[in-house]
């Protein structure tokens, strides 16, 4: 069997010449089969590697930008965010971090309140966070699909292709009875190895970005959460100082109109000064 197949490798590899084309004619429709979901596959990877790449490279152009900018923004629970705009991953851990605080707004007045909001705030960050990752892990899932089920894709083309080949091993088999089987086997084993190969270089590069990209969002929620922090405690501080100061300018006001009122209770004509003459026996008196 192995001196039959060696010279039909041989006389298929000589062939060469003829171009990739003459391997797909002598082909049977199985094999055919196999290998134009192979090329699907090479194409869908190379796509989605691409698009990946490109994603990856905005969202961190984006991430830094916004980063550079919110270090000049004197407060971070004062931004604004349209409702329906095209958020980077950082612009909505911000927005998701403002919302959660404007719940909060105008009732911060001691540290348990501060302790309540951030809570919130804590809770809306790691909602953004998941919804990030997921963002960032797209497209992951078919590269690697592409990884593993390209070379068994291929080892399906070549079982079949042997298949074929022992099946027109005859007595009076020729090359040209057993060239179907043995092209399908070698071409889809190459398809194979070509959706896979690149895929695996292709997703370990991208794998690796987005690792990169999680560890700077996890850092950035952090540093999110310990800045509005601050800034709750600063301004349940000006609270706190505002509500002092209108109650005692409550009580002052208060205190400003008994005098005024005790003032004019009493008159000079008071009786004090003045005896009652009235009184029975006073003119005996005097």
């Amino acid at each position: 069997m192995k001196a039959m197949l060696s010279p039909v490798l041989m006389v298929v590899l000589a062939d060469a010449e003829k171009g990739a084309l003459w391997y797909f004619k002598q082909m049977d429709a199985p094999g055919l089969a196999v290998a134009a979901v192979l090329v699907v596959c090479s194409l869908i990877g190379w796509g989605a590697m691409i698009q990946k790449w490109s994603d990856v490279q905005e969202l961190r152009r984006r991430n830094h930008g916004f980063e550079r900018r919110l270090r000049d923004e004197p407060s971070v629970v004062a931004l604004n965010f349209p409702r329906g705009a095209n958020l980077g991953p950082y612009e909505f851990l911000v927005a998701e971090a403002v919302s959660a605080v404007q719940r909060h707004k105008g009732r911060l007045l001691k540290p348990s309140d501060v302790t309540l909001c951030m809570g919130h705030v804590e809770n809306a960050i790691q909602r953004g966070v998941s919804r990030t990752m997921v963002n960032y892990e797209s497209k992951m899932v078919l590269l690697s699909s592409l990884v593993s089920g390209g070379p068994f894709l291929g080892l399906l083309g070549t079982v079949w292709g042997v298949m074929v080949t022992f099946g027109a091993l005859t007595e009076k088999a020729s090359i040209a009875q057993l060239a179907p089987g043995v092209c399908g086997a070698l071409v889809t084993t190459t398809l194979g190895l070509l959706v896979a190969i690149p895929a695996t270089f292709g997703y370990n590069y991208l794998l690796t970005q987005v690792k990169i990209m999680t560890t700077e969002l996890e850092n950035f929620a952090s540093s999110l959460a310990d800045r509005v922090e601050l800034e709750l405690e600063g301004e349940a501080r000006r609270n706190f100082e505002q509500a002092q100061e209108r109650e005692r300018l409550v009580r002052a006001a208060q205190v400003a109109s008994m005098t005024t009122a005790t003032a004019a209770s009493i008159s000079p004509a008071s009786p004090i000064d003045t005896p009652p003459s009235a009184l029975p026996g006073w003119e005996d008196a005097q």
